[in-house]
């Protein structure tokens, strides 16, 4: 965000990708999910932010791949840092996220 200037209109000529730190009003999952919004008029994000890090040296993307066969381990850990389905869903349907995978996914 420091890098390249963040603009809020996509009518805007130049090429441009911003991260829109909207309020969280009627969005009871923003807040807890410590959601941010972006705003682009570009159609491939991805080629657009590796050619912004080829000009600047910087890296912007890091790609991570976790192996499933250490679903529950990563889980547990999440939970431990208060991370979980409950917590970033709030209302039923995270509720019942989070008792499903702790019934049936041990």
């Amino acid at each position: 965000m420091r890098d390249y200037a963040q603009l809020q209109v996509i009518n805007f000529a130049q090429p441009h990708f911003s991260v829109l730190e909207a309020l969280a009003i009627e969005n009871a999952r923003a807040l807890p999910q410590q959601s941010l919004s972006t705003l682009t008029n570009v159609d491939d994000i991805e080629s657009y932010i590796r050619i912004s890090e080829q000009q600047t040296g910087k890296k912007y993307l890091k790609a991570i791949d976790l192996p499933a066969s250490q679903r529950r381990e990563v889980m547990v850990e999440l939970s431990l840092m208060g991370i979980t389905a409950g917590s970033l869903f709030p209302g039923l349907d995270g509720a019942c996220e989070e008792l499903y995978g702790r019934m049936f996914h041990p």
